[in-house]
């Protein structure tokens, strides 16, 4: 033996069944009584049958026993036949003939895949590789072990100790395959293995390193600060040009941007060209015309004025937050209407037209024939209280007023059927089939009548060169503004025209005999009809800029009419009963209709949806219904005047108005 040949580690005695077959030939050994079992390689054998010897004497001698068995030779063969028997026992109960290389622990994965594999059991397998079973393995009661680590304890590879036998080689095996087991099922339930498939790519992200710079690129421009580069003007340019919602985020970017989101110009342009665009207008609102662009005067709070516009808009949009409001005077129905920020004046068939105040709500002018107003029940009821009042949806009275009355030679004898006016000029029509034109700025003074037709004139329309009128005599005539002089009777329809609009140069009708007409006012021919309705027609009017035309009547069906190609775009059914009014607001593309069944309902223009209804605020038929960018105004059967304000809770609600007219009808002593 070789000197070097000491320093080997020396094999690893095996755990062996004390109960096995061979135990009567070894149980007079006394080394077999010790607590561990002999793995013998071929080449150690005389090395350790010589130990074997030694030990045996030294026992003898320690123990006090006696020599029994003879000499030193016959212990040696009783010690061969019992290691011949263990060594050719059942190999399935320890696998100890292993290379010693592969018993030595090493942290290098293919030695642990060795001493795996090494460590296995060698069971005849079924055709489907189950093992059939394990011979059971026995341990020793004593262990004179070192105290070594747990095998296989937390993560950690199993550490296996040098003086451990098959047991403990399989047990780390079972380890080894379980850890591995559960680490490859971890990866396959995954969450983000579970998401995707990899077999065809869907879900794998894939990142280009060109896309990497240019978003490292984007992000860097992105987080520049230019507000505090650039020169103030330009800065307020730019923000100009983001909404309300987008400036508010602006501000609180810092304290910089806050103060540059604060000026007026950046909120007077935003507000312009968010709030100026109309659904059926030639131009944009203009400020100052009272459509809810107050004038560009000094003074405005533009970041207020926005926001009171919005507040306005969600209001229209919710339909719910609207305060009704009924003004109360007129003895009798009320057939007409028109209303401005200012004033709302009407015609009823009690003979009068009133001007009321639309912010107090009281009356301040009666115009009528010498026997209606110089009756004191005009203005008071039996009890001496004022007929005029305002009243609210629990019949709480407020504001009472006592109006002005007046009369003048030139005055209407019978109903107020329609009118119509302007800053210059006011034009009523009548049951008695006149017209009479005032003048507004001389206190609402007569002018001249207009006198042709031969029945009640039911409808009228009026521009800067033309008075458009028509009746029950189903004729339509055309006045000269000026002079009052007449200059055409358009005669086509064969039942009373009860409705007339005029746009340019082009006039449409609405007559009884379910008909839409289409007029050229320079040839005084008929141009276009728009056959559809299959009942009687009861009003219509165009949009402002003349693109479209809205009809209703009897048959309880609005139509919504293409000008230039006579098509019908839209079909909406609408009420239950006769629709006596409709209003088409051009800014907005709100069309409001007023009925016989009592309701009022708001319509959109684009897509026919019905987007608010008031039902039954009327005790009997609407015969009116208008509309501007806060209100909704209608009249009907019952003398009532209904006012339904969006705009009343909103803070700063007058300030989207225009700067205020001088209006002689709120002088009581204009005459």
């Amino acid at each position: 033996m070789e000197p070097g040949d000491q320093h080997k580690e020396s094999p690893r005695p095996t755990t062996a069944n004390p109960f096995r077959r061979n135990r009567s030939v070894s149980t007079s050994l006394p080394w077999r009584r010790r607590p561990k079992s002999l793995v013998l390689a071929e080449h150690d054998l005389p090395q350790q049958l010589g130990d074997l010897a030694i030990e045996g004497g030294h026992r003898d001698v320690n123990s006090g026993a006696p020599k029994s068995g003879g000499s030193l030779k016959g212990k040696i063969r009783r010690a061969s036949m019992s290691l011949k028997g263990i060594v050719r026992g059942d190999r399935r109960g320890s696998e100890s003939t292993v290379f010693e290389d592969d018993m030595r622990p090493v942290t290098a994965h293919s030695a642990w895949s060795r001493l795996r594999q090494a460590a296995s059991f060698r069971h005849p397998r079924t055709s489907y590789g189950d093992r059939l079973g394990l011979e059971t393995i026995y341990s020793p009661l004593e262990s004179n072990f070192p105290n070594l680590p747990v095998p296989g304890h937390g993560l950690a590879p199993p550490i296996i100790p040098q003086h451990t036998g098959a047991a403990a080689k399989a047990a780390a095996a079972m380890q080894n395959e379980y850890l591995s087991f559960a680490r490859q099922r971890q990866e396959w339930f995954s969450n983000e293995e579970f998401q995707n498939d990899r077999e065809s790519g869907i879900g794998i992200a894939v990142t280009i390193a060109s896309q990497v710079e240019v978003a490292t690129e984007q992000d860097s421009l992105a987080r520049k600060d230019f507000i505090s580069q650039l020169p103030s003007e330009l800065s307020v340019q730019i923000l100009s040009y983001l909404d309300a919602a987008q400036l508010a985020a602006a501000s609180r970017v810092s304290r910089l941007w806050n103060q540059i989101c604060q000026d007026q110009h950046v909120w007077r342009q935003s507000f312009l060209r968010e709030k100026t665009s109309t659904y059926a207008t030639n131009l944009p609102i203009q400020p100052g015309t009272g459509c809810g662009v107050p004038s560009l005067r000094l003074g405005n709070d533009w970041q207020r004025i926005y926001r009171a516009r919005e507040e306005l808009d969600m209001r229209w949009r919710s339909g719910k937050q609207a305060r009704a409001v009924y003004l109360n005077g007129h003895l009798d129905s009320i057939y007409c209407l028109q209303f401005d920020e200012n004033k709302i004046i009407t015609g009823s068939r009690d003979k009068t037209i009133r001007i009321w105040d639309m912010h107090t709500f009281q009356c301040r002018l009666i115009i009528g024939p010498p026997d209606v107003v110089t009756n004191n029940s005009i203005l008071f009821d039996p009890n001496g209280k004022p007929m005029h009042y305002a009243s609210l949806p629990d019949n709480e009275r407020i504001n009472p007023s006592v109006p002005v009355t007046v009369s003048f030679p030139t005055h209407h004898k019978a109903s107020i059927l329609c009118l119509q006016y302007d800053d210059d000029m006011l034009v009523t029509g009548s049951s008695d089939s006149t017209c009479i034109v005032y003048n507004v700025r001389s206190g609402y003074r007569p002018v001249r009548r207009l006198q042709f037709h031969t029945a009640s004139v039911l409808d009228l329309a009026f521009d800067d060169k033309h008075i458009v009128t028509c009746s029950k005599d189903i004729s339509i005539c055309v006045w000269d503004r000026n002079t009052g002089t007449l200059l055409k009777q358009l005669k086509g329809h064969t039942g009373p025209v009860n409705s007339v609009q005029l746009r340019g140069n082009t006039i449409v009708s609405c007559s009884g005999d379910f008909r839409v007409k289409l007029w050229n006012l320079d040839s005084g021919k008929a141009i276009r009809e728009f056959a559809g309705h299959t009942k009687g027609l009861a009003c219509g009017g165009f949009s402002e800029d003349g693109r479209y035309i809205a009809s209703a009547g009897s048959d309880k069906v609005i139509r919504i009419w293409d000008a230039n190609t006579g098509e019908c775009i839209r079909e909406i059914q609408a009420h239950d009963n006769l629709i006596r009014s409709l209003h088409i607001d051009s800014i907005s593309g709100r069309l409001i209709s007023g009925s016989y069944d009592s309701d009022i309902k708001v319509f959109d223009m684009e897509t026919g949806e019905e987007l608010l209804d008031f039902p039954r605020w009327h005790a009997s038929w609407v015969l009116s219904a208008k509309s501007d960018y806060r209100r909704i105004v209608s009249t009907g059967q019952d003398p009532k005047i209904l006012l339904m304000d969006f705009g009343a809770e909103v803070q700063d609600i007058r300030m989207l108005e225009s700067a205020r007219k001088h209006d002689v009808g709120y002088n009581p002593g204009f005459i």
